[in-house]
């Protein structure tokens, strides 16, 4: 297994850490756009996917 990169490792923290639901929403669409400029599609839609559902189950639990 490869070692972690600065960025991958300050990346790490924060999740280690609270994390506000809107600031990973954030975080898994980001996701999805590096993942869609590296052409991996599929894996861009699946997290596209989950930054839907994190904020359908957010509007529910405020509502």
């Amino acid at each position: 297994m490869r070692e972690l990169d600065e960025e991958e490792r300050h990346l790490l923290r924060a999740l280690d850490g609270p994390l506000a639901t809107g600031d990973l929403i954030t975080m898994v669409r980001d996701l999805g756009e590096i993942l869609r400029n590296r052409g991996h599609v599929i894996q861009a839609n699946v997290a596209e996917l989950a930054a839907d559902r994190l904020e359908m189950l957010d509007a529910r639990s405020q509502a």
